[in-house]
């Protein structure tokens, strides 16, 4: 393998690592709902409740509609954004409980023109930077990752100088 091959796969290797470290970081929290007419599928971001709706026959976007979603007793209207094609809850007080970990089942009323169905699906929430896993891997994948840098300079270095790598 020569200085360039070699090169090629150490940094095939640390982006790797990064992507390994990278993972488990940020779990998105995502709910899917599905009837004969409709499937939506629902993702708990920092700006709220995000929600995709589609035809289930044809995968068809439905936009424009009227979506309201209920949990734990607590109905609220999702707002259409005609920019992003979806729908967004952005209701803080509704949006806490959650937002806490656990099984949080939802129903939802989907009017889209003279089409309309009640769908169910459950958002599961679990934090996985409190196990401490996640942070003992992103160390360990930036801490090999330095070590594969580290062994390409020495590399690179002998190899400017004349000697064999």
């Amino acid at each position: 393998m020569n200085f360039r091959q070699f090169s090629g796969f150490t940094a095939a290797m640390l982006c790797s690592l990064m992507v390994w470290a990278a993972e488990g970081a940020g779990v998105i929290p995502v709910v899917v709902a599905e009837s004969e007419q409709f499937e939506a599928v629902g993702r708990l971001e920092a700006e709220g409740l995000v929600w995709f709706i589609d035809r289930a026959e044809s995968n068809a976007p439905v936009l424009n509609a009227t979506l309201t979603v209920e949990a734990a007793g607590k109905s609220v209207a999702a707002v259409f954004r005609p920019e992003r094609g979806d729908y967004l809850i952005a209701d803080t007080g509704w949006l806490q409980p959650l937002r806490q970990e656990g099984e949080h089942p939802l129903a939802l009323t989907l009017v889209a023109g003279d089409d309309s169905d009640l769908l169910a699906g459950e958002l599961t929430v679990h934090f996985q930077e409190n196990s401490g896993f996640t942070a003992a891997r992103g160390w360990k994948a930036w801490l090999a990752g330095g070590g594969l840098l580290a062994l390409l300079a020495v590399i690179g270095l002998r190899r400017r100088q004349g000697g064999k790598a």
